[in-house]
């Protein structure tokens, strides 16, 4: 043990550098978990139709809107949000080839009402996760995204680390990897963003953010896009078509905004802009709660013995 430990205490100067490095990084994974853990405990939860407007906490369940779905490009899962990620293996690394996420609207429910989401900016963290590699010719075969009945804390845990382990070992091997996230219809949902809701009076701010929104969703699907609005059919939609599509978004986004306020006021949860924390999750709150406790923990833990390392290593140059 003393010859490893001396061994390490006269490193070379780039290990010195490399440590001191991953430190500051650990540390810094150490405070954004427990930043996250004061957000989740501090913010009360909070009903759709009585939440006070600013920074709230919602709890509810993920709902899509009526109109064109969105579907996650490497599954086929038609779901209410979706990230993924496409990676090529050159050598012993991996380049990312392609990545996006959605940032189509969809609604958070609960007892009394319904909030509209909109994901852009946000951190989202999903159960249904699924990563899979093959020669590029599998794309959307491989990964299959469903609910599964809750088996209790303990056993949920083990369920999920199990099914990780498995689909590591089951994976294959080849040129390509992806990974896809998704949030499906129906997901318990948690929440925590800038609360607005719009009246009568944000009839023009709400038409516009609106409008943004569908085009957005349009946007996700170009193929879809180019079959309503490219009128010359050479593949492209120039300046006049994409004025003839906003045209047209703004007229759907104004019949939806019109039907919502004849029913009622429309909640919104955005980012805040502010900077504050927009936290997406289909995790439980107590899940949540639980992973960054262990990010917070993990973190400070390996701080602990890179700065005893570190510690070591400058004690003899000193």
């Amino acid at each position: 043990m003393s010859g490893w430990l001396d061994r390490l205490a006269h490193a070379p100067d780039p290990f010195l550098y490399f440590v001191c490095v991953l430190a500051v990084v650990v540390l810094y994974v150490g405070f954004s978990g427990l930043r996250r853990v004061r957000h989740i405990e501090d913010v009360p939860t909070a009903r759709v139709r009585s939440a006070p407007q600013g920074y709230v906490e919602l709890v509810g369940h993920a709902h899509s809107l009526d109109g064109e779905p969105i579907v996650a490009p490497l599954s086929n899962t038609t779901c209410c949000w979706y990230r993924y990620r496409v990676e090529r293996r050159s050598g012993k690394d991996w380049s990312v080839v392609e990545s996006g996420s959605s940032d189509g609207i969809f609604i958070l429910r609960d007892a009394t009402g319904d909030c509209v989401i909109d994901p852009e900016h946000a951190e989202v963290t999903s159960r249904h996760t699924r990563s899979w590699s093959d020669d590029g010719s599998g794309r959307g075969g491989h990964a299959v995204h469903m609910r599964l009945p809750s088996l209790g804390r303990t056993a949920d845990t083990i369920v999920d680390i199990g099914g990780a382990v498995l689909e590591t070992l089951g994976s294959g091997v080849g040129q390509y990897r992806y990974s896809e996230a998704v949030i499906l219809d129906g997901d318990p949902l948690y929440a925590i963003g800038e609360f607005h809701t719009l009246g009568a009076g944000d009839h023009a701010s709400s038409l516009n953010e609106l409008t943004g929104a569908v085009l957005r969703e349009w946007k996700q699907h170009p193929h879809t896009l180019r079959e309503r609005f490219d009128g010359n059919r050479d593949g492209l939609i120039d300046g006049d078509e994409w004025e003839k599509a906003r045209a047209a978004a703004q007229r759907e986004a104004s019949a939806d905004l019109a039907r919502s306020q004849r029913r009622e006021p429309l909640h919104t949860l955005r980012k805040p802009a502010d900077g504050r924390y927009f936290l997406l999750s289909n995790l439980q709150e107590f899940a949540l709660l639980r992973r960054y406790r262990w990010r917070m923990r993990l973190g400070f833990a390996a701080f602990l013995v890179l700065g005893a390392t570190l510690v070591l290593m400058l004690s003899t140059r000193l």
